[in-house]
C-alpha cells in the first residue's frame, strides 16, 4: 500500500473543493437564466446576466473559502482522504467476474419479473372479461 504525503493529499483535496464550488457556480448560473426565462427578467433588470454571474462566482468563491479555511471541515476531508487510501480495489479479473455475475443476475430477475408482470396481466384480463 503506498503512503501519501500530507501534501499530495492537501492537493486532492483542494481540487475536489474548487470542482465542486465550480460546478455550484454553473448550477447558480443556470438556475439564473431560468429564472430570467420564467419571469422575463432581463427586460426588467438592467444588466442581469452579468451581475448573476458576478453573484454566482462570489457565492462559489465564498463557498470554496469557507470550506477550506474551517478547521472542522479540512479535518473531516482530510480523514476521508486517509479513508480513501486504505481502500483496496479489485482487480481487473476480479472487476470483469463481478460485471459478469451482476449482469447475469439482472437477467434473470428481468425475466423473472416479466413472467410475473405477464401473469398478472393475463389474470387481470381473464376478470375484466
Amino acid at each position: 500500500m503506498a503512503v501519501a504525503s500530507n501534501d499530495e493529499g492537501k492537493k486532492w483535496i483542494q481540487a475536489s473543493v474548487a470542482l465542486t464550488c465550480i460546478l455550484l457556480g454553473y448550477v447558480l448560473i443556470s438556475f439564473f437564466e431560468k429564472m430570467a426565462e420564467w419571469f422575463a427578467l432581463e427586460s426588467m433588470v438592467p444588466y442581469f446576466f452579468p451581475i448573476t454571474q458576478a453573484i454566482s462566482v462570489v457565492v462559489a468563491l465564498v463557498v470554496y473559502i469557507s470550506i477550506m479555511k474551517n478547521p472542522k471541515s479540512s479535518d473531516f476531508l482530510a480523514n476521508v482522504y486517509q479513508e480513501v487510501l486504505k481502500v483496496v480495489w479489485p482487480d481487473s479479473q476480479q472487476t470483469w467476474r463481478h460485471t459478469f455475475v451482476i449482469m447475469v443476475a439482472v437477467t434473470i430477475m428481468g425475466f423473472v419479473f416479466g413472467f410475473f408482470d405477464f401473469g398478472a396481466n393475463f389474470f387481470l384480463g381473464l376478470v375484466n372479461k
